[in-house]
């Protein structure tokens, strides 16, 4: 574990003007935690800043965005934490050379890891170069890491199947009914959904009128229980989210999907569901909004979904 202190200065065309706090870094091998404490930011009434890594190449600033900090006022206090997985490619991780805050209106306050001058003025965003892999290096490539995740949670899987054949009377009460719940809402969901769609067929209503949808990162995915928190490194919700740059969430009004966007295959079929994402929605039946990156005009594209627990008023 490497652990250091960096000033936060704020910056105007590119030049250091004063300093408005510091930095906590702890760097480990996999993984990094940033605690961002600063006071005084001139922020003339705004209170959201974006929060971006970055790092140098070609003599070029490139900031890899990480997320929105709400409620400054003008302090701030917060805590990053980010791994490999969360700085665009994994390669980026040791490249990491500082974090840039940015208001609204395009102040910039930043902290560098070696203190040498930086031209944050002139950051550019990471984007992720389209990759170009066929289908089966894919299928081939999240068995193997599918095979990866098995072989940690086995002794964990063994574990819960002993707590499972354990009598029905030694469990808690709280947990027999969740899991009675569990059993109803899986009987009763695919009937109402059919029903659903019948009652759509006799009023002639679109069927995207049955979803309420959103657009999200993959770091907002810590709003959602803990018990979902796992899905941030599930390796097909990975390949979907780097590809397309976004999530979504899916409301029905009877539950909360996660969706993962692609292109709907018979092969890419099997990959999600043996990840958990066996069910395919086309973006024909869903409101959203996307940019060129996040979309595809091919009309097989959709959103690999699985049922996941959380508000959904998100």
């Amino acid at each position: 574990m490497k652990r250091f202190i960096r000033y936060l200065y704020e910056y105007e065309q590119g030049r250091r003007l004063r300093n408005v706090g510091f930095i906590k870094v702890e760097q480990g091998e996999d993984d990094c935690a940033v605690h961002i404490h600063g006071k005084g930011l001139h922020m003339k009434g705004e209170k959201k800043l974006q929060l971006y890594l970055f790092y140098e190449e070609n003599d070029e600033c490139i900031g890899v965005w990480q997320g929105t900090v709400d409620n400054v006022n003008p302090a701030i206090n917060y805590r990053l934490y980010y791994t490999k997985e969360d700085v665009g490619i994994p390669e980026n991780f040791m490249k990491i050379n500082g974090m840039i805050l940015e208001s609204e209106n395009g102040h910039k306050y930043a902290a560098v890891w070696d203190d040498m001058p930086v031209d944050v003025d002139r950051m550019r965003v990471w984007q992720q170069k389209p990759e170009r892999v066929t289908i089966v290096e894919k299928l081939e490539r999240m068995a193997r890491e599918k095979d990866a995740e098995e072989e940690e949670r086995a002794p964990e899987e063994a574990v819960i199947q002993k707590e499972r054949n354990q009598p029905e009377m030694h469990r808690p009460v709280e947990e027999q009914n969740e899991q009675q719940e569990q059993m109803i809402m899986a009987e009763q969901i695919p009937m109402e959904e059919e029903q659903a769609v019948e009652e759509q067929d006799v009023k002639g209503q679109c069927p995207s009128c049955r979803f309420q949808c959103s657009k999200i990162q993959r770091n907002e995915l810590a709003r959602l229980p803990r018990c979902e928190w796992k899905l941030a490194n599930n390796s097909f919700l990975l390949h979907g989210y780097y590809n397309y740059h976004h999530l979504a969430l899916i409301d029905d009004g009877k539950g909360l999907r996660l969706g993962v966007p692609g292109i709907y295959h018979p092969q890419e079929a099997k990959a999600a569901s043996a990840f958990g994402f066996a069910e395919f929605i086309p973006i024909q039946e869903i409101d959203l909004e996307l940019t060129e990156d996040e979309g595809d005009e091919s009309e097989q594209f959709g959103y690999w979904c699985r049922y996941v627990k959380g508000p959904r008023a998100f």
